[in-house]
């Protein structure tokens, strides 16, 4: 079943996974010299921005927060769930927390390495509202190996555009769409870092939680998204250009000046 034809006011639910004790689960350093205090909080600040005047709720999962930390969570009058659970039980207490949503209702799971540029949860409201529409000049595509009918196809976005999409052996051929807003490029992998609608997280969470054992994304990718056969699939989507960058130096998202962006929220955080 795939996702609702026309829902005019989306609710999206926002469950944000932090944790500033383990600065990056990889060897890939932070950009501008960032402490991971700091990331956190402005990761948290550009996406508490950018969804004024946005339906929505907004829970963060804490991991061993610092003191600090969980002041600035505190302060910002939102639900905070503490506790000391580890990268991987983070996410399966996430995902159990986003399925108690309404079927109809999106949740965005966010990781606490995200900045979001102003306008990006407008772009993705705007599109939730009735993203079959934007599916019509695509409504019945033949691919190598399946029939597609967009209309009906389960959705996931990842809201980051990977530079590596655009050099050597990672690029694919992929449907392109676009909204009203932006384009948008057919993915076949992301991050635990995803929105999706509560019907297909109920769905697919006996499979999710098990993603969720060593932080398994690449099982979720490979199992998950479609390619160019879509039985038992969804389609997952990146904005071009991306809406939020996953902040590590080789995988910023391009044509955004994210120097500029993370120097404002700084100075927000720190005002």
């Amino acid at each position: 079943m795939g996702y609702s034809q026309v829902m005019k006011e989306p609710m999206i639910h926002v469950i944000f996974r932090a944790c500033d004790v383990v600065n990056a689960v990889n060897a890939n350093p932070r950009p501008f010299d960032l402490d991971k205090t700091t990331l956190v909080k402005i990761s948290f600040q550009s996406l508490l921005d950018s969804l004024q005047h946005i339906p929505h709720t907004i829970q963060v999962l804490g991991d061993k927060l610092s003191p600090g930390l969980r002041s600035f969570f505190l302060s910002k009058n939102i639900e905070l769930i503490e506790g000391d659970f580890g990268n991987d039980e983070s996410i399966r207490q996430s995902l159990l927390l986003g399925a108690r949503y309404g079927d109809d209702d999106w949740v965005y799971f966010c990781e606490d390495d995200y900045v979001h540029v102003p306008h990006a949860m407008t772009y993705l409201y705007n599109f939730l509202k009735d993203p079959s529409s934007f599916m019509d000049h695509a409504q019945r595509l033949y691919t190598w190996s399946s029939f597609i009918n967009l209309k009906n196809k389960e959705l996931v976005i990842h809201p980051t555009d990977y530079p590596d999409r655009y050099s050597g052996k990672y690029r694919r051929f992929s449907l392109i769409l676009h909204s009203d807003d932006c384009h948008w490029r057919q993915i076949t992998d992301t991050t635990f870092t995803f929105l999706i609608q509560g019907k297909t997280l109920k769905q697919r969470l006996p499979f999710l939680l098990r993603c969720a054992k060593g932080a398994n994304d690449r099982l979720l990718s490979r199992k998950l998204y479609g390619r160019f056969n879509f039985f038992g699939k969804v389609l997952a989507l990146s904005p071009i250009p991306g809406l939020a960058t996953h902040m590590h130096r080789d995988t910023m998202t391009p044509l955004v000046d994210w120097k500029s962006i993370v120097e404002e929220l700084k100075n927000q955080i720190s005002s």
